[in-house]
């Protein structure tokens, strides 16, 4: 999975990258923030190799203000969003996340868990 998108939101547009293995089930970290690179556009960066938030930070060019985790079925067509980062806490809007993910995953039910 390798998804790239300018997702429209409350507060401007936001790009969602998500970067997971191939199978019908992937898990694992993300977070939001805002791209160093790109004059501060708000991102959202979900990669199922990075072992801590500060790795997606670093491999990204994040300055991160929250995450957490991200459960993608393919089979079911659905995602969990739940939890924290230990090193930057929860982002400010779970509600947003939920919502760039529907948009940015289009057919699937996205919940916060």
């Amino acid at each position: 999975m390798s998804v790239s998108v300018l997702v429209e939101a409350p507060g401007g547009p936001v790009r969602v990258i998500l970067a997971g293995r191939h199978g019908d089930r992937v898990s694992g970290k993300f977070v939001f923030g805002r791209l160093k690179a790109e004059d501060g556009l708000r991102v959202l960066v979900f990669d199922d190799s990075a072992e801590f938030h500060k790795d997606i930070a670093a491999a990204y060019g994040v300055e991160v203000s929250g995450g957490g985790w991200i459960e993608i079925d393919r089979k079911s067509r659905t995602v969990q969003v739940g939890g924290k980062s230990t090193q930057y806490g929860r982002e400010l809007d779970r509600g947003l996340t939920v919502l760039l993910l529907e948009r940015a995953l289009e057919g699937f039910s996205v919940d916060s868990v």
